[in-house]
């Protein structure tokens, strides 16, 4: 005979709090969040978009950085670059400064914006993963 399922009806309980549509995950502590702030921002700064490509597969990005960089930067930002590109400019210290900028863009955007769906997820798999 198989055990009576749980009804105790508490939120916090593994069997019941699911079955009323509640987590009982753990919720994300600020580490879990400078963690998934940190894994974000370094991703997109790699790859260019968020969640970072997979080989042999497609998925829409939920970010792209080219389409951030065009609503938040002066468009003579790019001129700039390109123009240091084609010439023999040493570009490598303005480089590392718009690195750093945009970073910390991103840093904010991430928190600040419609975007900020991304962080609660991404710091909630990390609680999940601290469990």
């Amino acid at each position: 005979m198989s055990p009576e399922p749980c009804m105790c009806g508490a939120t916090d309980c593994p069997v019941c709090g699911p079955l009323q549509g509640y987590s009982t995950s753990p919720a994300p502590t600020e580490r879990d969040y400078e963690l998934a702030l940190e894994t974000i921002v370094e991703t997109v700064m790699s790859y260019g978009v968020w969640p970072q490509p997979k080989k042999g597969s497609f998925r829409k990005p939920e970010f792209d950085l080219y389409e951030f960089l065009l609503e938040e930067r002066d468009l003579s930002f790019f001129l700039e670059m390109y123009i240091g590109c084609i010439t023999f400019a040493d570009v490598r210290e303005r480089t590392r400064r718009e690195q750093k900028n945009v970073t910390e863009m991103l840093m904010k955007h991430f928190k600040d914006s419609e975007y900020s769906y991304i962080l609660e997820k991404v710091a909630q798999e990390y609680a999940e993963d601290m469990a």
